[in-house]
């Protein structure tokens, strides 16, 4: 990228974070125009005042979707199994209709009720951080036969659906989540960064800010004493460089074929209004996707937990030339920073 471009972009970004409720930001840009740019913005700690490092890891939280969204399509594509399978073929003991498919699992159309939205789930994450729920208790207290709706009929956003779908990947492909995401996606594209978390980071995450986890609501760092366990929908680590490859990867065609990919990027309607950054929310595979985002079709997948929040996206035809961003935060917000994203993509539409 030109340094006078890279330049207006910094200086965008600075100024932009004076009106983010976030500590720091790292950004990482692919444009087909103008090339590539990585960067940070902000602090590490709030104390020192220490710089934020441009090449950061970090929990995406719910990027991790498309990680797994991906690898089972892989499978699909690869071995004897349907989109339209009912998950009850392989795991007969669950209480479920055969209307719940792998396909209504990944797009958040199963009616499986979330574990997250559970009255209980919150205060047990502020109470025991570093001691996760257990797969069958998420299971006992979710899987027990009773839908938020009938499969099909609505869209909810279901992480239990996803939790399914992980032990589903585990169970076909006899290996743990960690080894086939790494085997299977973070090797092949040279993701030196990307692994899925199994444990209490021991100094490899950048440090990452929240109230929610003491009672007092006192901003601290999180990241030594949260256990990635919560996320029973796997959890993985990355930088804003390593999502971007991953997406221009995907978008490319070199993670799963064009077939798989239609079938990834066929959405259904959220039916919500999610704001001025979207113009028709919805949902395919793994993916967020607005088919009339201000700034054309936009697919990607945005995270939030403990410490962090994150946003990915590509956009096709963004002023007639592809571009993708990733831009992640090392602190809880309320909102994804689409404002933020919003104003890195006009200075670029001047460029």
């Amino acid at each position: 990228m030109k340094a006078d471009l890279a330049k207006a972009l910094q200086e965008q970004l600075n100024q932009s974070l004076l009106f983010a409720s976030c500590l720091g930001i790292n950004v990482t840009i692919n444009d087909d125009k103008n090339g590539f740019w990585s960067s940070a913005s902000g602090y590490i700690d709030p104390g020192t005042k220490a710089p934020l490092p441009v090449d950061g890891q970090f929990y995406i939280y719910s990027i991790t979707k498309t990680f797994t969204a991906v690898r089972l399509l892989q499978i699909v594509a690869r071995n004897n199994v349907s989109l339209d399978d009912p998950i009850i073929n392989w795991f007969p003991d669950l209480p479920f209709p055969s209307t719940i498919t792998l396909r209504r699992l990944l797009n958040h159309t199963s009616g499986v009720p979330s574990y997250t939205s559970l009255n209980a789930y919150m205060p047990a994450v502020q109470q025991n951080p570093s001691d996760p729920w257990k797969y069958e208790q998420v299971e006992k207290l979710t899987c027990h036969g009773e839908l938020d709706f009938d499969p099909g009929s609505r869209w909810s956003y279901s992480n239990t659906g996803y939790m399914l779908l992980l032990k589903l990947i585990e169970r076909i492909t006899g290996r743990t989540f960690a080894e086939t995401v790494r085997e299977s996606l973070v090797d092949p594209l040279e993701l030196s960064r990307t692994y899925v978390a199994e444990d209490i980071d021991r100094g490899h995450l950048v440090p990452g800010y929240c109230r929610y986890l003491n009672e007092k609501c006192v901003m601290e760092n999180v990241i030594s004493r949260y256990h990635p366990g919560w996320c029973a929908t796997g959890l993985v680590v990355s930088t804003t460089r390593e999502i971007v490859q991953f997406y221009d990867a995907l978008f490319s065609g070199k993670l799963i074929g064009l077939k798989m990919l239609d079938e990834m990027l066929t959405c259904v309607s959220i039916g919500e209004d999610a704001g001025r950054f979207f113009g028709k929310p919805s949902y395919g595979l793994g993916l967020m996707i607005d088919p009339e985002s201000p700034y054309g079709e936009c697919f990607g997948h945005g995270g939030d937990g403990p410490g962090y929040n994150t946003w990915a996206m590509y956009l096709p035809n963004f002023n007639g030339r592809k571009l993708t961003l990733a831009v992640f935060c090392n602190t809880s917000m309320a909102g994804h920073p689409f404002d933020l994203v919003n104003d890195l993509l006009d200075v670029l539409e001047k460029a």
